[in-house]
C-alpha cells in the first residue's frame, strides 16, 4: 500500500474493525446511558424534593445533596477509568491485530 489513504481506507472496510466499532459505539451508549441516569435522577431530585438534599447525612455537618453530587462526580471518574481500562486491554490490541493484518 503506497499512500495512507489507501491504509485508512483497507483497515475501515476490514471486517474486524466494522465489529470493533460496533463494539465501542455499544460499550460508550452504555455509559452515556448510566451516567446520564445517574445525573438525571440527581438533578430531578434536585428539582422535585430539595428538602431532600438539604438534610444532614446523620450526624456528619454534611448534607446529602453534597453526598449525592460527590457521589456524582465519583461515578463519572469510576466510568471513565473503566472505559479506559476496556479501550487499553481490548480495543487497542484488536487495532493493533488489524492494522498488523493490513500491513
Amino acid at each position: 500500500m503506497d499512500s495512507s489513504q489507501d491504509v485508512v481506507s483497507a483497515v475501515m472496510q476490514h471486517p474486524a474493525y466494522q465489529e470493533l466499532l460496533r463494539r465501542r459505539n455499544r460499550l460508550s451508549l452504555l455509559f452515556f446511558v448510566i451516567a446520564i441516569c445517574i445525573y438525571a435522577g440527581f438533578i430531578l431530585t434536585l428539582a422535585f424534593d430539595p428538602v431532600l438534599f438539604g438534610q444532614p447525612l446523620g450526624d456528619l455537618t454534611m448534607s446529602i445533596g453534597i453526598f449525592c453530587a460527590t457521589l456524582v462526580v465519583f461515578s463519572a471518574v469510576i466510568m471513565i477509568a473503566i472505559y479506559v481500562w476496556i479501550s487499553n486491554k481490548v480495543f487497542d490490541p484488536l487495532l493493533a491485530q488489524i492494522i498488523k493484518d493490513i500491513k
